[in-house]
């Protein structure tokens, strides 16, 4: 049997060791373990992401991850394995998982790299065609002291600067309206606004934004 809940404690003198080896900072050091204890969060729960963080000793595995089947989720060192079934645990869903064939020589003395505690952090090279380019969406408050909004432009500006040319950019402000701005052309200015107290549902901002084609009359 697997847990229901899980809870990750690190000591004090690691968080600063785990934040370089992955590139990510997270609001709070302990995961809630429960339903309640997560609707107790005075502040949510978040992560800072650092794209393209350069880690040394980073693996790069020459195979495809493999993926939860029910959220996607890939397999990693906080996955629960049962090495006699052949099976693993997915420790966000909780959803057992079967191993693809390439995996059955696994055992506890013949573990994947991406297993590995140290290895929290992992590369794929991909074998398949990547259907388009790697999208990187900043998201702004815009409740800012006008000093602090200007630090926040400057570090995204350097931080565009240093991504490759196949990036794809986009950029959303919000305050007490939702702007989804539309980079294309600098010629002439467009965004998208969204009423904050407005509930909008996942089909009407596809629609709005255009990203899915109009149906035919």
């Amino acid at each position: 049997e697997f847990p229901g809940s899980f809870c990750v404690h690190l000591p004090a003198a690691m968080f600063e060791d785990t934040e370089k080896s992955n590139g990510i900072r997270w609001s709070w050091n302990v995961f809630p373990s429960s339903r309640v204890e997560a609707q107790r969060l005075v502040v949510p729960l978040a992560c800072m992401y650092t794209p393209k963080k350069e880690i040394p000793g980073l693996p790069a595995l020459p195979y495809e991850p493999v993926h939860c089947r029910t959220c996607a989720a890939i397999l990693n060192p906080y996955c629960r394995i049962d090495f006699a079934s052949k099976m693993w645990a997915c420790p966000f869903c909780l959803t057992r998982n079967v191993f693809p064939a390439h995996y059955s020589d696994i055992s506890e003395v013949n573990l994947p790299a991406e297993v590995f505690g140290q290895y929290t952090t992992i590369e794929y090279v991909s074998q398949q065609v990547q259907p388009q380019p790697p999208v990187i969406i900043y998201v702004v408050d815009l409740c800012m002291p006008p000093e602090e909004l200007t630090a926040v432009r400057d570090s995204i500006l350097m931080s565009i600067n240093l991504l490759p040319p196949h990036f794809l950019v986009g950029l959303i402000t919000f305050g007490t309206i939702v702007n989804v701005h539309e980079l294309a052309y600098s010629e002439c200015y467009k965004s998208y606004c969204f009423r904050g107290n407005v509930e909008s549902t996942p089909a009407k901002l596809q629609e709005v934004l255009q990203l899915i084609p109009n149906p035919a009359p």
